[in-house]
């Protein structure tokens, strides 16, 4: 102000009468500033109340940007909420979880066995004989995953990416297990196991071979549930009863022998309830499936999963039944 002042002397002009419009422009552009600014701010944040109250009400709150989600997990995410969402109030309940797991895991197996088959047929070709052998198979399997037949020699096998060799082997020792008859081929149900082991009645009936062995303590090929509910002094299973997805404490052992595998409400469980027992398709292994997903992810425990908290944990989800039930399958059969 003093600078405005002593300018204004030196030009000799009267002080107020060019003084006071000076004062009055600068007092106009300090009020246009002061409301011209806090306006802008507040149009920002109404803008972001709005844009985040659109996201809670999409259950997503901008998970792609909080969580580092990537635009297809993403997108599988939110689809499978929406089908999950039977009621569409933007929540899931265990029992809607529950069911969309049972839903995807019976879709799963029926598909596995509708397209055995034509699978089956299309490796079988040198020779065309009913059976598919190792070497078929590897052909083919190179052949899926872009890499020429030629990789099949030890000299160029061995040249392959690390992660490759290791499916291989991985192949092989799945392929060995499987092979009841012939070590290095396989026949039609056979092919289904090393593939879907969960799809496979023969592989099924073996997890039930495995259950009486490790508990029909009298041989009469029948279970009682002192028999059932029988587990190791420490209070959980027998680990070395491969394959077998049972309850762990004596407890829930006989709650699920009563409520689940005893159907007829003999007091024994015959091949036939065990069967449907190990059946990944009973509802058993969706509800299991969905608690342990909730006891990962509700973490506000109302006994609700919103888009928000499954996101927040979209690791899990993604490699659960819910999404990719293929590869969650295989690693537990």
């Amino acid at each position: 102000m003093g600078l405005i002042v002593k300018i204004l002397r030196n030009m000799k002009i009267p002080r107020w009468s060019t003084l006071l419009p000076v004062l009055i422009y600068l007092i106009f552009i300090t009020c246009i500033l002061m409301v011209a600014f806090p306006a802008k701010s507040s149009n920002i944040t109404t803008e972001q109340k709005r844009g985040n109250g659109d996201a809670e009400e999409n259950g997503a709150d901008s998970n792609s940007v909080i969580y580092n989600v990537d635009k297809n997990a993403m997108q599988q995410l939110t689809n499978a909420f929406n089908k999950a969402d039977t009621n569409k109030d933007k929540h899931l309940n265990l029992q809607e979880l529950a069911k969309y797991i049972n839903f995807k895991i019976r879709d799963h197996i029926d598909d596995a066995i509708r397209t055995n088959p034509t699978t089956f047929v299309e490796i079988d070709q040198k020779p065309r004989d009913g059976l598919v052998s190792w070497d078929e198979y590897q052909s083919h399997s190179l052949r899926e995953k872009g890499i020429a037949e030629s990789y099949m020699k030890k000299s160029l096998f061995d040249t392959l990416d690390r992660k490759v060799r290791e499916s291989i082997a991985r192949d092989k020792a799945l392929w060995m297990e499987a092979a009841r008859t012939d070590p290095m081929s396989l026949t039609l149900d056979e092919f289904l196991s090393f593939r879907h082991p969960e799809s496979s009645t023969v592989n099924l009936l073996n997890l039930v071979d495995d259950i009486l062995r490790q508990f029909d303590i009298d041989g009469d090929d029948k279970l009682t549930v002192a028999e059932f509910s029988d587990v190791l002094p420490n209070g959980v299973a027998d680990p070395s009863s491969k394959k077998i997805i049972l309850s762990q404490t004596e407890k829930e052992r006989k709650e699920e022998f009563t409520k689940i595998i005893d159907k007829n409400k003999d007091g024994k469980a015959d091949r036939g309830e065990l069967l449907s027992y190990v059946d990944p398709r009973h509802p058993r292994y969706a509800i299991q499936e969905a608690s342990a997903l909730f006891t990962l992810a509700d973490k506000n425990g109302d006994r609700k999963l919103t888009l928000h908290e499954i996101i927040a944990k979209s690791s899990i989800f993604i490699s659960s039944k819910m999404i990719n039930t293929a590869d969650s399958f295989h690693d537990e059969f």
